[in-house]
């Protein structure tokens, strides 16, 4: 009399599902550093932004005060230092410094960059010499 014996292993659909479980981990795990990538982006984006912005607003503090009653928003230096933020953010990005007329001189900078799926992202930098 033959006797059947179990033999001890994985049988096929228990190895179906523990390779869908992994392909699950899986994705979830490539979709999470995705988004970590993506974060990582926009925050790099925020920081040259900021670095632009502040960079400015200390030359403006630096220049003598008389000066900026002659200096226009079409001065050199507002053109090279928008020429530098354009070159430094993402396609689409634009930069501006309005100034009000009190004195001492007031200007408001304002970056604005595009961000995957959000729309615009702004800095706004008001700056009192």
């Amino acid at each position: 009399m033959l006797t059947r014996r179990r033999i001890a292993g994985f049988t096929l659909v228990e190895t179906l599902v523990a390779l869908a479980l992994m392909l699950i981990g899986l994705a979830g795990a490539g979709l999470a550093l995705g988004r970590s990538i993506q974060h990582e982006r926009e925050s790099g984006n925020r920081r040259a932004a900021l670095r632009l912005a502040a960079s400015l607003a200390d030359e403006l503090r630096a220049l003598d005060r008389d000066a900026f009653a002659t200096l226009g928003p079409d001065a050199p230096v507002f053109a090279d230092w928008s020429d530098a933020v354009v070159a430094a953010l993402p396609d689409g990005a634009s930069a501006r410094v309005d100034r009000d007329g009190a004195t001492p001189a007031g200007y408001l900078i304002r970056i604005e960059w595009p961000v995957a799926g959000v729309g615009m992202q702004r800095l706004i930098l008001p700056v009192t010499t």
